[in-house]
C-alpha cells in the first residue's frame, strides 16, 4: 500500500482531502501493477496541467495509455487531456456524463486520474468576491461600435437582419463615400432625409423601423452641440428632423471610420437593400468581450471566413452531434453536451470557464468562439459560467450582460439551476434567485 500512496501524495495534495472524506478503503483496491499506477499519475499531472493552462507533454502522456485502455468504447473511459493532432491544432475531449460521486470512488485508471483532476477544477481554493461589470459611459443618443455589430448579428429565429424593417442605417457621409464603402445595409441619407425636399418616406413608414441608426466619418461630441454641428453638418439635420417627426435616432459612436476599423468585413460598396438580399449576408456570432470572446452556432463555427475575419484561435463546442471543424488550425474543448433537463454540467461549466480563461490570458492572447447547436442554451451556459468564475459577476449579472450582447441566449431550465449552484460553490453563498433569471 505504501508503494501506491506515496507517489499520490507526492503528486497531488488533494489526496489528504479524499482520506478526511473516508476514501481510504476505497482506495484499498487500486490496481497491483505499479507501471499502470505510472499511468495514473501522469494523467493526474497532465490533466491538471492542461485544467490550468500549463503546457503538457501529450505525446508522452498519450504513448503511457496502455492498449486496453486506449482502445476502450466506454464513454466513462473519455479523457479530458488534451490529444495531439497531427496539424497545429489540439482537441481537449471529456465525457458529457459525470465521472464521479460523493459515494464512490471509480477505481479504474482513467477514472482515479479524472477525479484528481477535477478536485482541481470544480472546487475553487477559497471563494471568490462578487464584482459589478463595468461599461463604458456613452454620451446620450450615441451608441458604440460594438453594439452595432451586435444588432447586425441578431438573431431571433433567424437573423434579424433578413427583416428590411429591422433596422433603418443611414450614411451621412458625401455620395463618393458612401460608393466607396458603407456599412452593410445603409442607405445614402439624401435618398430618405433631403436637404430641401425633407423626409422623403411617410412618418407611417419610419415607424416600422425596430433602430435608425445614422453616421458620419468620425465624430463623438455630444449630440446638438457647436463642434458637433460643425463636425457633420448633415447627421445632425437628420438625427433633429427625424427626432421632430417623433422618431429616436441613435448615432454610431466614432463614426465610420471607427466601425470600418474594427469590423472592416461588414463594410461594402455593394448597396443591399431588398429581402433576398439580405439573405446572401453572412451573419456573425455575437461579440460578448469586445475583441475576445464570441458567441454563436454551429454553422457559424463552420465557416472559415467567419473563423478568418474574427482571429478566432479557440473554440468550445458544445454541440452534441457537430464535429470540430478545423481542428488542425485551432484548439478546441469539445463536450458533446445535449439540451435537456437530464444534462449534467458538473465537469463542463469549469472545463470550459478555465479553457477560455487560458485562451485569453494566452500569449498571445487567443480569441474564443463557444459554440452549440444554435447559439441559445448550451453555450450561454458556459459563457455564463466563464463571466462568473473570471469576471467575478454573479449569474444575473452576467446574465444581463449576456443578453445584451447576444438576445436570443435561453439557457434552460435545468442549467440555470446548475448555474445557480455553480454561483454559490464560486462564491461561497448563492447571490441570484430562479425567479429573477426567469422574468
Amino acid at each position: 500500500m505504501s508503494a501506491y500512496l506515496a507517489p499520490l501524495v507526492l503528486s497531488h495534495t488533494g489526496f489528504n482531502v479524499l482520506l478526511m472524506k473516508g476514501w481510504w478503503e476505497q482506495l484499498m483496491h487500486l490496481p497491483n501493477d505499479l507501471d499502470e499506477m505510472g499511468v495514473v499519475l501522469s494523467r493526474v499531472n497532465n490533466s491538471c496541467r492542461a485544467a490550468s493552462g500549463e503546457p503538457v507533454n501529450t505525446f508522452q502522456t498519450v504513448s503511457s495509455i496502455s492498449d486496453r485502455e486506449f482502445n476502450s468504447t466506454d464513454s466513462d473511459h473519455s479523457s479530458i487531456i488534451p490529444i495531439p493532432n497531427k496539424g497545429k491544432g489540439c482537441i481537449f475531449t471529456s465525457s458529457s456524463r459525470r465521472l464521479y460521486t460523493e459515494k464512490r470512488l471509480h477505481t479504474t485508471t482513467t477514472h482515479c486520474a479524472l477525479f484528481f483532476c477535477l478536485q482541481v477544477v470544480c472546487e475553487p481554493e477559497e471563494v471568490l468576491v462578487p464584482a459589478l461589470p463595468e461599461t463604458a459611459c456613452v454620451e446620450r443618443g450615441y451608441i458604440t461600435p460594438q453594439q452595432v455589430y451586435n444588432l447586425l448579428s441578431a438573431e431571433e429565429g433567424q437573423p434579424a437582419l433578413y427583416d428590411p424593417y429591422y433596422i433603418l442605417i443611414l450614411d451621412c457621409r458625401s455620395a463618393e463615400r458612401y460608393k466607396d464603402s458603407h456599412v452593410v445595409t445603409a442607405r445614402a441619407a439624401v435618398t430618405v432625409i433631403h436637404p430641401e425636399l425633407g423626409c422623403l418616406i411617410s412618418c407611417i413608414e419610419l415607424q416600422k423601423y425596430s433602430i435608425i441608426l445614422l453616421y458620419a466619418e468620425e465624430g463623438c461630441s455630444p449630440v446638438g452641440s457647436v463642434k458637433a454641428r460643425a463636425d457633420s453638418p448633415d447627421l445632425h439635420r437628420c438625427f433633429f428632423q427625424l427626432s421632430g417627426l417623433g422618431m429616436d435616432p441613435v448615432i454610431l459612436l466614432g463614426g465610420f471610420y471607427a466601425f470600418h476599423a474594427l469590423y472592416p468585413f461588414l463594410c461594402t460598396p455593394r448597396m443591399v437593400l431588398v429581402e433576398p438580399e439580405r439573405h446572401t449576408l453572412t451573419i456573425y456570432p455575437s461579440e460578448i468581450l469586445e475583441g475576445a470572446l464570441y458567441q454563436g452556432s454551429a454553422s457559424q463555427a463552420s465557416d472559415y471566413c467567419i473563423i478568418k475575419n474574427l482571429h478566432i484561435t479557440h473554440v468550445v463546442n458544445a454541440a452534441a452531434n457537430s464535429p470540430d471543424a478545423f481542428p488542425n488550425t485551432l484548439c478546441y474543448l469539445r463536450l458533446r453536451l445535449s439540451d435537456d433537463a437530464q444534462q449534467d454540467l458538473v465537469e463542463a461549466l469549469p472545463l470550459a470557464s478555465r479553457f477560455i480563461n487560458a485562451a485569453l490570458k494566452g500569449d498571445p492572447a487567443g480569441r474564443v468562439l463557444v459554440h452549440c447547436s444554435m447559439g441559445r442554451s448550451r453555450s450561454s451556459a458556459l459563457t455564463l459560467a466563464f463571466l462568473m468564475e473570471h469576471r467575478h459577476w454573479s449569474l444575473l449579472h452576467a446574465l444581463r450582460w449576456l443578453k445584451e450582447r447576444r438576445a436570443c441566449t435561453a439557457p434552460n431550465v435545468n442549467f440555470l439551476r446548475q448555474l445557480l449552484t455553480y454561483e454559490e460553490q464560486l462564491f461561497g453563498s448563492r447571490l441570484t434567485s430562479l425567479d429573477d433569471i426567469r422574468r
